[in-house]
């Protein structure tokens, strides 16, 4: 069972932001398209998924973007909503702190979703 994360930040997750915070993690990590470039993935040397990135997506509306981020602080004029998991336990944690990193580099939020 995959662990899912949100990020809210207020541009769209790049892959400069996702390698700038890979590298920090774990400079060994590489990047892949997915599903026709709908989704980035990072993995690990034995080429195993560490997270998986889906594009970024505007919330235009400010009910929606109150919707899907209730207690996240939405400081920006735009807010991007990017979804993403990673595996579930301690395979995970690489993942879980490239996002968190993300969210740092791009001065945005992550909401780890752990199932409690």
């Amino acid at each position: 069972m995959p662990r899912e994360l949100y990020l809210v930040t207020p541009v769209p997750v790049s892959i400069e932001a996702l390698v700038a915070a890979a590298a920090v993690v774990d400079d060994q990590l590489g990047v892949r398209a997915l599903y026709g470039g709908a989704a980035l993935q990072l993995v690990d040397g034995a080429d195993v998924a560490v997270l998986t990135l889906e594009n970024s997506r505007l919330l235009q509306h400010p009910l929606d973007a109150g919707q899907v981020t209730a207690g996240l602080d939405l400081g920006a004029s735009e807010v991007w909503w990017t979804e993403a998991i990673t595996p579930w336990g301690a395979d995970g944690e690489p993942g879980v702190a490239v996002a968190t990193g993300i969210a740092r580099v791009l001065e945005g939020q992550v909401r780890v979703e752990d199932g409690t």
